[in-house]
């Protein structure tokens, strides 16, 4: 199964005139995107790749992860004959009053015709999935002004084509840059790339999904897409296979490569499907207000049941995830009654959606059972 390196040296010698860029190379942009190249504007990637201050591999945990495989991406693109020319420029990093990063984005300059704008999506954190949930009751954000704030600045700036793209709220960006800039600047922009980032509000959907702008809008997502189902999108859709399972396909290292090209799906999988069915569904029926609650408690139940990464949703902590899930719904008492009803469906069916005994017979089932049990004794009580 090919990946992205494996892409970057299959291509090494064939430049972006005879074959342009491509869904892989899209996706390489995005995830150069994550890194902070402060300093090296207006300098190849051949440069930056020989004098970027890498991370000392020894400080390798979950959190940076994929940050150092970035790195070793940056690395191998600095000795190819295809991407050693490419220029980046104009990197843009901008902070909450918090110090976390609520937009940044930076360009490469593929040829003198055409540049990549690439915007930062969230990482692998599962604080960053409260982040992408925001966009779900708060609009516009901050980050989604900044981006289209961004895009006009280098509309202004350089008279060449681009394309814009981004990874999990990168792409919402690229999407909200390219749908509310000027009509004279969408005629510049070929193609916006959405790389499993979520959409927009449903009520918002007739007012922004103009059949102009679906034209340019492609939004790529693995079988077992949760984040780039969240909200409404449109444009066309190509599901991908991917080397992961489960909430890690969301990992664009993960992401099957057939030549220039990711490996095509037929259907989103079960998995995607029942998120999209009983979450994804209830909560866009919600108010503003109750949907920030739920969303809230949701990112409870993750702290609760000892998330901070993707990577710690894995079979042995379904007990503490269900178990979470129940405590949080019977806690509920003064939630309002939406609220209250999307923690019951969440625990109904994460609990149903799967055969526990048979599929997962590692977890301890006798806790959550225990706990079942004494919760209806409370209520016939």
């Amino acid at each position: 199964m090919k990946n992205l390196f494996d892409f970057i040296v299959e291509f090494k010698n064939t430049s972006f005139d005879s074959l342009g860029i491509t869904e892989a190379d899209n996706a390489v942009f995005c995830r150069l995107a994550y890194l902070n190249f402060s300093g090296f504007e207006n300098k190849t990637l051949k440069y930056i790749s020989d004098y970027f201050p890498y991370t000392d591999e020894s400080c390798l945990n979950k959190a940076n992860k994929n940050i150092i495989k970035t790195e070793d991406l940056l690395k191998l693109l600095g000795k190819t004959e295809r991407f050693e020319n490419v220029v980046l420029t104009d990197f843009r990093e901008c902070s909450e009053d918090n110090s976390t990063t609520a937009f940044s984005a930076s360009v490469f300059r593929v040829s003198k015709a055409v540049s990549y704008v690439a915007y930062r999506g969230t990482d692998e954190k599962i604080l960053s999935f409260y982040e992408d949930a925001e966009l779900a009751y708060a609009f516009p954000i901050t980050a989604q002004l900044a981006s289209l704030s961004y895009i006009n600045y280098l509309m202004k700036k350089y008279e060449t084509d681009f394309i814009a793209g981004g990874h999990s709220k990168g792409g919402n960006l690229a999407m909200f840059s390219f749908i509310f800039t000027s009509d004279e600047n969408k005629k510049r922009i070929q193609t916006v790339y959405n790389n499993d980032g979520p959409g927009f509000p449903k009520d918002l959907a007739p007012l922004l999904f103009t059949p102009e702008n679906c034209k340019k809008i492609i939004n790529i997502s693995p079988e077992d897409a949760i984040v780039g189902r969240m909200l409404e999108t449109c444009g066309k859709n190509i599901i991908v296979k991917s080397s992961a399972a489960a909430v890690s396909q969301h990992n664009l290292f993960t992401w099957i490569l057939n030549g220039s090209k990711f490996e095509r799906a037929e259907n989103y999988s079960m998995l995607s499907n029942y998120v999209e069915d009983t979450l994804t569904n209830s909560l866009e029926s919600l108010p503003a207000d109750d949907l920030k609650k739920t969303v809230n408690k949701i990112y409870e139940i993750a702290k609760k049941s000892g998330l901070n990464t993707l990577d710690d949703i894995n079979k042995n902590n379904y007990s503490n995830i269900i178990l979470s899930v129940i405590q949080t719904s019977g806690q509920e008492t003064n939630a309002g009654n939406e609220t209250k009803e999307i923690l019951k469906v969440l625990t109904k069916n994460l609990i149903n959606s799967v055969d526990i005994e048979k599929r997962l017979p590692e977890i301890d089932l006798k806790r959550i059972k225990e706990f079942i049990e004494n919760r209806k004794k409370k209520e016939d009580a």
